[in-house]
């Protein structure tokens, strides 16, 4: 498998509703800055983040997202927001493949331990103003690649809000992961939310629904019991607290935020015919801040 090489080709098809500037060897596609395609479109992109290997839905106002296999690579090596790119005088967060070709950030990349090579780069940049040839030089040279696409929206655009809500499953592997757990024992991964109002607002009403409002199921090759119980954002200490008194407490930063609270409401874990089930989609708090009726709640 090339993910890079897959997902360039997928970012290809989707210049007909974008609007493509072009750098010599660079594309950028603006899919949520100056014009937004929509829900569609944002499942096309979501998918690309999580480097082609995850598979996305919406059903009855949730999100729904599936990675029969990979999950590891797909969260953690390509859709973990996790690339701090400079255009203008502002880091933006980078995602998808191209994060596998230039080791960023390499603690995360060495440890999945999943390599390849390619001549053709993908990202995905939230950003609401679009990159500029100095950052596409940027990106080329710190990938190796000699052709890049890049596909860039705002946080509160249709496709930014999809792109944000199918981080479902990354966010209990992104919890995972600061445990210590080998996420390479993952086998496959599923999750759901439900989805928000989308308006300005969107950057805490998502993490709200994910905190509170998301189930996300895993198969393991090998599970540590003990890890059990703070798999779930019921195991911090701001659990009930609104995401964003939580993001503002921390001063506007979200590395100063404690990262337990980043953890699915609900998680089931499969492990050689054994079933552990820890949490509950808190319906309370999902009212309180105006979601829809979530299935399995209190």
């Amino acid at each position: 498998m090339n993910l890079n090489q897959e997902c360039y080709k997928i970012l290809k098809g989707l210049e007909s509703v974008a609007d493509v500037t072009e750098y010599g060897d660079s594309k950028i596609l603006d899919l949520g800055i100056n014009r937004d395609p929509g829900m569609d479109v944002g499942i096309k992109i979501a998918e690309v983040t999580m480097g082609s290997l995850g598979e996305v839905r919406i059903e009855d106002n949730r999100i729904h997202v599936s990675i029969p296999e990979k999950p590891s690579i797909a969260c953690l090596g390509c859709q973990l927001a996790d690339w701090a790119i400079l255009i203008g005088d502002k880091n933006r967060m980078g995602s998808g493949p191209a994060r596998i070709l230039a080791r960023k950030p390499p603690g995360i990349i060495d440890k999945i331990g999943y390599r390849e090579k390619s001549d053709k780069a993908a990202i995905v940049i939230e950003t609401p103003v679009l990159p500029d040839e100095k950052t596409c030089n940027y990106i080329l040279k710190s990938t190796g690649a000699k052709k890049l696409i890049i596909a860039a929206f705002r946080e509160n655009s249709k496709v930014g809000f999809i792109n944000i809500m199918a981080r479902v499953v990354e966010m209990a592997l992104f919890r995972l992961d600061n445990l210590g757990y080998n996420t390479d024992q993952i086998i496959s991964a599923e999750g759901t939310a439900p989805l928000p109002k989308l308006d300005d607002r969107v950057m805490f009403t998502s993490n709200d629904a994910i905190i509170y409002g998301s189930s996300v199921r895993i198969e393991v090759k090998d599970w540590d019991p003990e890890l059990t119980e703070k798999m779930v954002s019921r195991a911090s200490k701001f659990y009930g607290r609104s995401f964003e008194e939580i993001f503002n407490e921390a001063g506007g930063d979200f590395y100063r935020i404690d990262p337990s609270i980043f953890a699915p409401a609900e998680l089931r874990i499969s492990f050689e015919g054994n079933h552990y089930h820890i949490g509950r989609i808190d319906q309370k708090i999902i009212e309180r801040i105006g979601y829809p009726e979530t299935e399995n709640s209190e």
